[in-house]
């Protein structure tokens, strides 16, 4: 058995050798298919550790409420489509932070909402995401840092104050090498006061906070966006073990403030860190899923291309087969010979295209990290264990009908062949 099988493979690789063009063209599509495998599970991984990342940043001690049209989940397809279409959610109050604030586990809490407005600075402007939130904000996010002046205050919230705070980039953009703070920027026609720079703090899977502008919520309430609802807020609890009672607690506390007795008809979202990591996981998992699906079925595709070549090869050494078998070939060698040459195709194929999607997937990788971003390279034994498997199903299931045929062959009809 050992003999018939190496005996098998030198044949192969002497075919190979015969019709390197053939061979080449079939192994091209076997390549192409395992390496869409191997890069859509690295680049899956990559980005799923990005943003698993991001959230680590912000600790896990931290609750997140959130607007959404009531009968929808926060995560349906249904509740973003609503709020893209302009449905707007205005039941979420200052006034309900403040209420969260007194619950037992909160040690902090900050709320806001986001927009966008034009900033100038004398002949320089940009149009940058406004996070407009409540002062703890600085206190409450891990990686929020202060580069020069101050964050605005609780009585320049109230006062509804127009001043403003920049990320590192807004300000590099609006004042080059200048000094920033004490100046006056104008939003729209409405003059800010700069009263401070954020720390360079990069960007992230969402965006970059470094182009970030960040004024008081009642600022923006009142003076940019004519409206007193907010459309989030974080909250920082004492015990994070308690996460998920907490959770419960402030889902209740907001149901009795809204007047909802029906938790299907909730007008907001409450969010644990742990929540978020497992929602995460799933849209992960089921993006790669689709995608490695699609990738088998250009690995199909290939394999029909294989098992295609294999019953051209078969007509080509039909005089072949009949001369074998008539000095004793048996049709297990026979076949076992055309299954090997079909295997020995989607191997090569299936090699390749695991090492060009490695070396893609690092470039990938590096090109990102250049960016700033936190991406990791990954690529894991299963991914690879995946693509070899692929290949040598590949080969055995569309090469085993060309290989059962040549074994079927009568012998002297097949020498009339010649």
């Amino acid at each position: 058995m050992r003999y018939i099988m190496n005996k098998s493979f030198s044949l192969a690789f002497n075919q190979l050798k015969k019709n390197k063009g053939r061979a080449s063209l079939t192994i091209f599509g076997i390549t192409i298919g395992i390496m869409v495998v191997i890069l859509v599970l690295s680049a899956g991984n990559g980005v799923k550790s990005l943003v698993l990342g991001e959230l680590d940043s912000f600790g896990n001690d931290w609750i997140d409420v959130e607007v959404k049209v009531p009968s929808t989940g926060k995560a349906s397809i249904s509740n973003a489509q609503d709020q893209a279409r302009g449905v707007t959610i205005t039941t979420l109050t200052s006034e309900d932070a403040e209420a969260v604030e007194k619950l037992e586990n909160i040690k902090n809490i900050y709320a806001g909402v986001t927009t966008q407005a034009v900033v100038s600075y004398g002949n320089e402007k940009k149009q940058p995401m406004f996070f407009a939130v409540t002062p703890s904000y600085i206190e409450i996010d891990a990686g929020s840092e202060m580069e020069d002046g101050v964050f605005f205050s609780e009585e320049e919230n109230d006062a509804a104050s127009q001043v403003i705070v920049l990320g590192a980039g807004l300000r590099d953009t609006l004042f080059g090498n200048d000094i920033a703070v004490g100046k006056n920027v104008k939003v729209g026609d409405t003059s800010f006061r700069v009263i401070g720079v954020m720390k360079a703090r990069g960007a992230t899977g969402f965006f970059n906070y470094d182009d970030l502008a960040y004024i008081p919520v009642k600022t923006a309430q009142k003076k940019l966006m004519g409206i007193d609802h907010v459309l989030f807020m974080i909250a920082q609890m004492r015990d994070a073990e308690k996460g998920e009672a907490t959770a419960e607690e402030i889902r209740a506390l907001i149901r009795d403030r809204h007047d909802i007795t029906d938790p299907d008809k909730d007008d907001f979202a409450v969010t644990t860190q742990q929540e978020s990591v497992e929602l995460i996981n799933t849209v992960f998992f089921g993006i790669q899923a689709l995608l490695v699906v699609l990738a088998a079925i250009s690995l199909i595709v290939g394999g029909v291309g294989i098992m295609n070549v294999m019953y051209v090869s078969v007509v080509e050494r039909t005089f072949e087969i009949g001369l074998r078998k008539s000095v004793g070939a048996t049709e297990a060698s026979i076949r076992s010979q055309f299954l090997v040459e079909a295997i020995v195709l989607t191997a090569i194929g299936g090699i390749t295209g695991i090492a060009i999607g490695m070396l893609l997937s690092l470039l990938i990788a590096l090109g990102a990290q250049s960016f700033g971003l936190n991406w990791e390279f990954s690529i894991s034994l299963p991914s690879i264990l995946l693509g070899t498997s692929f290949s040598v199903i590949i080969g055995l299931v569309f090469g085993y009908f060309p290989a059962k045929h040549a074994a079927s062959l009568d012998p002297i009809t097949a020498l009339r062949q010649e």
